[in-house]
């Protein structure tokens, strides 16, 4: 009886611990396969993070069209804003593209941009101290696209404008055509009454008189270009030049006595002739000029 009761136990005891291993180790392989859970939703949520942080980059790089981009780049390298484009020197850009690459210019010096994946590479004249102008040497500067989208992206509608200004159509030529006549005229009136300049106020008389003004486009190999007025096909020897910020640069070009007279914003210009009541007077001489040249 008591080598019963003895067997009995022995069997109860490994019964016991046979139960208990089998549970630790389903407890284990529970614990184990909730662990790796844990790891790969941690990944998945990690991975989609980053999925969404590089579409959210790329969302904000590609809102913006390869030639908006090259005038942000240009408008970073000039030191500009898009405004000072639009008031002072819209009249006399010149936009042009090959590819990926546009150029710029206001009838002097050329800036090129060249749109890249990631970046806009700006070449440009840098100045030369020693000459007290612009250099003849090619410099360049590179700005990515974020930091450029950064800066100049809430301009995007006046960027446009300003493009659109000079897009190639025929109807955006004529366009170009009218506003240069109608800052040639206003011009032709500051030098006439501001700078109180003979040559200047003998054109001015011509033109009003005969209803008359030729406004002459005229680039030489540099780039530099000059806009010659006459009140019809007399020359009456003047010209001005326009520089990138929209300095204006009024120049006499008399055979024996040529250089420049002066110098005014367009903003002052418009303000003179608003304030001398001028503005119907200018109006009707853009009206009657024509544009020449290359």
């Amino acid at each position: 009886m008591k080598k019963s009761i003895i067997i009995t136990s022995a069997l109860m005891s490994c019964f016991l611990l046979t139960a208990c291993g089998s549970q630790s180790s389903s407890s284990s392989k529970q614990s184990s396969s909730h662990s790796s859970s844990k790891a790969v939703a941690k990944a998945s949520t990690s991975k989609k993070q980053s999925v969404a942080s590089s579409s959210s980059s790329a969302s904000q790089t590609q809102k913006y069209t390869d030639e908006e981009y090259a005038m942000m780049g240009f408008l970073k390298q000039d030191g500009q804003d898009i405004d000072n484009l639009l008031n002072n020197s819209i009249q006399n850009m010149n936009w042009k593209q090959s590819g990926n690459t546009y150029a710029i210019d206001f009838g002097a010096h050329t800036t090129t941009m060249t749109v890249n994946k990631d970046s806009v590479t700006v070449t440009y004249d840098a100045s030369d101290s020693s000459l007290g102008h612009m250099g003849t040497q090619n410099a360049h500067k590179t700005y990515t696209k974020e930091e450029l989208a950064n800066q100049f992206g809430t301009d995007k509608a006046k960027i446009d404008q300003a493009l659109g200004h000079n897009s190639s159509s025929s109807s955006s030529s004529s366009t170009q055509d009218q506003n240069l006549t109608q800052q040639a005229s206003s011009i032709l009136y500051y030098g006439a009454n501001k700078l109180n300049n003979e040559e200047f106020k003998n054109c001015y008389d011509f033109a009003v008189k005969n209803s008359r003004l030729a406004v002459s486009k005229v680039t030489d190999d540099k780039g530099n270009t000059l806009y010659h007025l006459a009140p019809g096909e007399l020359d009456s020897y003047i010209a001005y030049s326009v520089d990138s910020d929209g300095m204006i640069h009024f120049y006499k070009t008399t055979p024996t006595d040529s250089g420049e007279i002066g110098t005014a914003s367009q903003k002052d210009i418009n303000s003179f002739v608003s304030s001398q009541k001028a503005t119907d007077q200018v109006n009707q001489l853009a009206n009657a000029a024509k544009v020449y040249g290359n």
